[in-house]
């Protein structure tokens, strides 16, 4: 656990010393700054470090770790000056000129373009003065090498002709740029990076910013990396969740790096849930951390919000309860200069410990107190993926605009789907489909949901088919590949046989109902809302599952060992877990059609996740709701003992062969529970 300590000009150089003994006296065992360039670097050829000096000498003095934040986009003035056609060009041709704003009251932001080769050689210099000043410190952890991957969009020459790089390593002729885009350009020359456009050179935009943004990060860590060859090189995202902004597509921007991380600032547990879920799988294995998250008020003037100990501290819960290697307030004392002032601090503006910081160091203490199961801490392995879709995304901002509640359809199907399995206690992978499409799917999952593949990608389809045959529970659509590859409509929907229906015609309802068929278990539920409108299949191989009126709106047909079913509604919109709770049961019955089930259940809508230690089961248990409630928690039928709190370590409950036993949770609080003592 940790701390952003300083970000110029906060806090006072007078009070380092008291503040990073409080910091040691919290349990906190990191520290990260913010190094920016222009403070470093403040004339041509001149470099102080003498702040930063005393920075490191009283982390170590303190027995603390510090996190440097490498800030390249906050860039010295001298450099805009002697390099003015390296600013961004926005998108009325103006230079971008350096200035100061929130999250950057130093100025310099946001910096200069770094597709501009005299950017690049003078950032690159930066970074590697930085780590060889610093690479031999004993307090350094390690750098952060990009911030919340703050990026503008930029058209100048040097972005232009990437893109233009892009393309022709995508379509490799200027005929088949022509054929796809319906374009009649006679030189690659003559294509500009499009600031607006239809789906087919829009989606390109967007995925040339996606490859360039791993591009830069790569440029960032060899960089470093050439120079401290023993630090570990980090980086995250920004802030809200990585997967609905569509020139981002974090499992490429992970890939560079030895760690992956996010800022956290959601008002909601249940969106931060899939802030932190998504940063995980996005992580693909390597360590990730919860970046950022607030200390406290949020956000700016006379401010939003106070964050509430339970709220703190269920944001740790749910860090931890995703394999979360660090947690990082933001930050120990509130800012008191800019616009983010006089917010975010765990502490007072002078400093005092407040309720927060006894809250950040009762959950330190636990985590020395349990570090041998905590070190030994194992998650059952996912046996249900959810698919992801990059371009779904894009498609979403160009069709409907920015993102509001009830307007991007496909983005609130798959949130829908996380929740309600989440609610349920499932092991879930968010899969990206565009790594499902080149590698396959892991042989482990047992159930794939699909809720948002509008675009038929190259390679997703056989991918799923191979998969499917093998034993494998697909659920898929609305829509499902509606478009090829390239954007254009297909002529068939879905465009392959695996699922043995097509769609015969589109009916508009607000809010239609699939009334269940042709499974007893699967009746008892009734009916599943959908939203906005019914795909009416013809049934070619598979058996209608749900019916709307005279018309089939969900199928299922039997492939090889497995099953594909087919959805012609946006069921997951609707999903709450006591207005509407039907998806809930349905999650259940596709999971039982493939055998998997859950380590442990909660009611009322709380979120639990469970995994082993040694002999011993911990169970992380969270309440999304503004009120009190009491859970019931349900493990598995051979499972005894006695749970105890971690925190404070008193018991909680006893177990008989599974419970369910009675939980109770604060408003937006959250449990960590121990079962180690089982019953003779």
């Amino acid at each position: 656990m940790g701390t952003q300590y300083y970000r110029p000009p906060n806090p006072r150089p007078e009070d380092w010393e008291r503040d990073l003994r409080l910091i040691k006296e919290c349990g906190l065992e990191l520290v990260r700054t913010w190094m920016y360039w222009s403070r470093v670097n403040p004339y041509e050829g001149k470099w102080v470090w003498d702040e930063y000096d005393r920075l490191m000498e009283l982390t170590d003095r303190n027995g603390l770790k510090l996190l440097v934040q490498l800030m390249c986009d906050g860039a010295p003035y001298w450099f805009a000056e002697r390099h003015p056609e390296a600013l961004y060009l926005d998108a009325q041709g103006h230079r971008v000129e350096f200035s100061a704003h929130g999250a950057q009251s130093v100025g310099g932001a946001p910096g200069p373009c770094f597709h501009n080769p005299a950017a690049r050689t003078a950032a690159a210099e930066f970074m590697q003065r930085v780590a060889e000043h610093y690479r031999d410190a004993p307090a350094l952890y390690g750098y952060d090498l990009w911030n919340e991957v703050w990026m503008n969009e930029c058209f100048c020459d040097h972005t232009q002709a990437g893109f233009r790089s892009f393309l022709r390593q995508k379509y490799g002729s200027l005929d088949a740029l022509n054929a796809a885009w319906q374009r009649s350009y006679s030189r690659f020359e003559e294509v500009r990076l499009p600031k607006y456009g239809v789906y087919a050179d829009m989606l390109d935009r967007y995925e040339f910013e996606q490859s360039s943004r791993a591009e830069l990060m790569r440029w960032r860590y060899e960089t470093v990396r050439a120079v401290d060859g023993k630090h570990p090189l980090v980086s995250h995202y920004g802030g809200h969740c990585s997967l609905f902004t569509p020139e981002h597509d974090p499992w490429l921007l992970s890939e560079q790096l030895d760690g992956w991380g996010t800022s956290c600032y959601d008002t909601g547990l249940a969106d931060a849930a899939l802030t932190m879920h998504s940063t995980a799988c996005a992580s693909k294995g390597r360590p990730w951390w919860l970046s950022e998250q607030t200390g406290g008020r949020t956000w700016s003037g006379s401010g939003d919000s106070l964050r509430s100990d339970e709220f703190l501290r269920s944001f740790q819960v749910l860090a931890m309860s995703y394999g979360a290697e660090a947690s990082i307030f933001w930050q120990w004392r509130p800012e008191i200069f800019g616009q983010e002032s006089p917010h975010f601090g765990l502490t007072g503006l002078d400093g005092d410990p407040t309720s927060r910081t006894a809250m950040a160091k009762q959950f330190a203490d636990m985590l020395r107190r349990h570090a041998s199961l905590f070190g030994a801490m194992a998650f059952k392995q996912p046996e249900i993926g959810l698919v992801w879709e990059p371009r779904t995304i894009m498609y979403e901002r160009l069709s409907r605009g920015a993102r509001a509640a009830g307007n991007w359809l496909w983005w609130e199907n798959f949130v829908g789907w996380h929740r309600a399995l989440l609610e349920r206690g499932y092991n879930v992978e968010i899969l990206n489909a565009r790594e499902v499409a080149a590698s396959g799917v892991r042989e482990a999952l047992r159930v794939i949901i699909a809720p948002m593949q509008v675009f038929d990608r190259k390679g997703l389809s056989p991918a799923l088919t191979r998969w499917v045959q093998a034993g494998g529970v697909l659920v898929a659509g609305p829509w499902y590949g509606m478009y090829d590859e390239n954007t254009y409509a297909n002529r068939r929907v879905p465009p392959t046989d695996l699922f043995g229906a097509e769609q015969q015609e589109i009916f508009y309802h607000e809010q239609p109902r699939l009334h269940l068929v042709g499974d007893e278990k699967l009746g008892m539920l009734g009916y599943l809302p959908g939203r906005k409108l019914i795909e009416a299949f013809q049934l070619a191989g598979a058996r209608a599952l749900a019916v709307t009126g005279p018309y089939t709106a969900m199928s299922s047909r039997a492939v090889g060992g497995g099953r594909a079913i087919l959805v012609g509604s946006f069921v997951g919109n609707c999903y709450h877990h006591v207005e509407a709770p039907q998806l809930g049961g349905f999650v259940d019955w596709l999971a039982g059609q493939a055998g998997v089930t859950p380590l442990a259940r909660a009611t009322e809508g709380c979120f639990v996740r469970a995994a082993s230690s040694g002999k011993a089961l911990i169970v992380f248990l969270t309440n999304p709701s503004n009120a009190s409630v009491t859970s019931w928690l349900g493990l598995p039928p051979d499972v005894n003992g006695v749970l105890m709190d971690m925190l404070t370590g008193a018991a909680v409950a006893e177990v008989r062969a599974g419970g369910p036993v009675p939980i109770p949770l604060a408003a937006e609080g959250s449990r960590v529970l121990l079962l180690s003592s089982p019953f003779p």
